[in-house]
């Protein structure tokens, strides 16, 4: 057999050290020496061994499984990523002799150089980028043309061509990437086909649980069964056959829920501490949430919190005394005034000649002689109401009147819309309440109409001015403005009801996850959600002070109103910054360089964290931003400076914020790891981050310590470096 330091020779790995541990313990070193036995010629279970090898201290082992990985599959890009190898020209290469490749390439310089030129030439406009970007094509530089086009949609998101060089094809007016489109609609397929597989199995379980006494066997076994599920892909199955039904079959989800990793479930967790009526299950279901990854439902459960509407009421303390009822919004505030009729005085009443008499209700009246009885010409009722000394008669439709709506947040998408409706009216809430929750759009319909009448008055030579029915009329009409503005309040009330229950609900559920209390205020939940998921606080934009909109409300009568608003500019995520310090080095394709001098184009080191491949990748964007907290990690011969948030990838475990890197852990490098001497916060400092076409991480430092770049973090569910279990060592090998 070919010894461990020849095949290291072999492939040029015989320079690269790491430190030795001391030896597992001698059932797990058996187990080893077993599953490198039947290892075979199966690269995967070499590089499988190789990963092994390298937590627990054993670097000789560790680079004698990644070579023989190699000598038995040459191509094999994870071994080839965890060696440090990329792969140049057809050639596997380390970065150092990629760079000298090039260096010494009289053909590659000039076209370097000659790119160089016309990159600084080249405006920063959609049209010269888009020249810029086809030359780069036409002289075989796809990367570089990949940025370039990148970055023409920036500048101009409708030009096709770009989208068409990018690989992007449009179904339905929208620009989509063939591959998502089939990944998607794999991802579909295969919860179809296992919604079929689990259905009938779950509801012949549910009906074994049902039986009787007689059934003890079959129930044993039906609970059994269900304390087997952890497929993540059976969450949405046990939620129709199970969380559906009463307080039995609920409690009988939030098991199955609890024991299946993942977000799916810890969502399907979240949704029935939040909604369940029965109290017990939602206290179970938010024990377990306390117990799971937050991230996994952190903010599904902000953005179940909504915004009560507020207000503020004046009452009506009597005729001609007005009520107001203040509505505050986002766009704009509605201030509804309840105007009840002034009660006349008898002795501003009076002119001369008048005479004081009592109608056959024995209500006081004032005559005044003015001539001749006529009729009047047909006139509308609002003339009566504007002038009531020719009237004798006041005639007004009424009709209910409604209140304006209100917009909540947006639908949430982790379970569908129509299928949570019926939900919670089995649950007990209305069938509007239901649509408001599911929706998160509640709307509370106003009915209006309005009927004008024409009279032909009798117009007589004599005014009667009826000051007792006035009077009255005015008593009567305080009485009707307050039981309308109470109404109204009372219409907000009901719209509050829900909305601050389910808010006590998600506020206790996420005070028990994160130990904050911050009551029902969104803004500050999403700052806590954002920081737990390990991105800045979203941006926040000053907003100007909402205009008020006077809307007088016609006693009994609801007019065709319109209110009026203002625009007003309102925060967003950027993602907060993680960056690193100026001066930090990046392995670029022609050698290390300073983060800062980076520009768009420049072809930069990454590792595919879910193959380990190593390639070179354009980058797309490079971000120059404001001085910043950055923390000192310690790597021995070297330090470097991220901004807490930053990630690096922890070798076998996945990306790691540099706030929480700790001594001892390894972070991984080209070719290797890297022990943490020691982490702290540093100064405040100028940083700078990049962003990349065609991967998410760079390789920074002199020794390249593998870190994210500026895009969203996806969540990593295996990690390539993932160390396997020493059960699995041998399961690896393929037949």
């Amino acid at each position: 057999m070919v010894s461990a330091l020849v095949l290291g020779w072999a492939l040029g790995v015989a320079g690269v050290s790491e430190p030795e541990a001391a030896k597992p313990p001698g059932p797990d070193m058996a187990a080893y020496e077993a599953a490198k036995a039947s290892a075979g010629r199966d690269a995967d279970a070499h590089v499988a061994l190789a990963l092994w090898c390298e937590a627990h201290g054993m670097p000789a082992e560790k680079a004698t499984h990644l070579a023989r990985a190699v000598l038995i599959d040459p191509s094999h890009a994870k071994a080839r990523g965890l060696l440090g190898y990329v792969k140049h020209e057809g050639k596997w290469l380390r970065p150092e002799e990629v760079s000298r490749a090039v260096e010494d390439s009289p053909e590659s310089q000039a076209l370097f150089r000659e790119y160089l030129g016309r990159r600084t030439q080249a405006r920063d406009k959609a049209d010269d980028q888009y020249k810029l970007a086809k030359w780069c094509e036409e002289q075989g530089l796809a990367q570089q043309a990949t940025a370039h086009y990148h970055r023409v949609l920036e500048l101009d998101p409708g030009r096709d061509s770009a989208w068409k060089h990018l690989g992007f094809k449009k179904v339905s007016g929208q620009w989509v990437k063939p591959e998502i489109v089939a990944a998607q609609k794999a991802e579909r397929e295969a919860q179809a086909k296992a919604d079929k597989f689990w259905k009938p199995k779950l509801e012949k379980l549910k009906d074994a649980l049902s039986g009787r006494d007689k059934a003890k066997k079959a129930k044993a076994e039906a609970e059994k069964s269900l304390a087997a599920i952890v497929d993540p892909r059976a969450v949405p199955m046990v939620w129709a056959v199970f969380a559906r039904g009463d307080e039995r079959w609920q409690r009988v989800a939030v098991g199955v829920f609890s024991q299946i990793e993942g977000p799916v479930a810890s969502r399907a967790l979240a949704m029935t501490a939040v909604f369940s009526p029965v109290a017990n299950t939602r206290s179970e279901a938010s024990q377990m949430l306390t117990r799971r990854d937050p991230r996994d439902f952190a903010r599904l459960l902000v953005g179940l919190l909504g915004d009560e509407i507020k207000f503020k009421q004046k009452k009506v303390a009597g005729p001609g005394s007005q009520g107001e009822l203040l509505v505050e919004g986002k766009e704009a505030n509605v201030k509804r005034l309840y105007t009840p009729l002034q009660a006349p005085s008898l002795e501003s009443a009076l002119m001369p000649g008048d005479q004081v008499g009592v109608d056959q209700n024995g209500m006081t009246v004032v005559n005044r002689l003015v001539g001749d009885l006529h009729f009047g010409p047909r006139v509308p009722l609002e003339m009566f109401i504007n002038n009531p000394q020719r009237a004798t008669s006041l005639v007004s439709s009424l009709v209910q009147n409604g209140f304006p709506d209100f917009a909540y947040n947006p639908p949430i998408t982790y379970l569908p819309t129509a299928d949570m409706t019926p939900v919670f009216q089995q649950w007990g809430l209305t069938s509007q309440q239901s649509h408001e929750l599911a929706s998160r759009l509640p709307r509370v319909k106003t009915a209006t109409a309005a009927s004008g009448l024409n009279i032909s008055p009798i117009v007589q030579d004599s005014v009667q001015i009826p000051i007792g029915r006035m009077a009255a009329e005015a008593q009567a009409s305080a009485e009707v403005a307050q039981n309308q503005l109470q109404q109204d309040v009372r219409q907000i009330e009901m719209q509050n009801a829900p909305i601050r229950e389910i808010n006590d609900r998600v506020s206790t559920i996420l005070k028990a996850v994160s130990g904050e209390d911050h009551g029902a205020d969104r803004d500050k939940w999403t700052e806590w959600a954002y920081d737990v998921e390990g991105y800045g606080a979203p941006l926040k934009v000053a907003a100007s002070t909402p205009p008020t909109v006077v809307e007088p409300v016609p006693l009994d009568y609801q007019p065709q109103a319109f209110p009026v608003f203002n625009s007003t500019v309102l925060g967003g995520a950027r993602v907060g910054p993680s960056c690193f310090a100026g001066g930090t080095p990046v392995r670029t394709l022609q050698g290390a360089r300073p983060i800062e001098e980076v520009k768009l184009g420049d072809q930069v080191l990454t590792q595919d964290t879910t193959t380990g491949k190593l390639a070179y990748q354009p980058v797309v964007s490079v971000f120059h931003n404001p001085p910043n907290v950055t923390y000192r990690i310690d790597l021995g011969s070297e330090s470097v400076f991220p901004t807490g948030i930053h990630r690096f990838w922890k070798a076998g475990h996945g990306w790691i914020m540099a706030r929480d890197v700790k001594a001892g852990d390894r972070l991984r490098t080209i070719g290797g790891t890297v022990e943490v001497v020691a982490a702290s916060k540093d100064r405040v400092q100028p940083v700078f981050n990049l962003l990349l076409a065609g991967g998410d991480n760079y390789c920074v430092g002199g020794q390249g310590v593998l870190a994210h770049d500026n895009g969203f973090v996806n969540p990593v569910e295996r990690p390539f470096d993932g160390v396997p279990a020493l059960a699995d060592l041998g399961a690896t090998r393929k037949p």
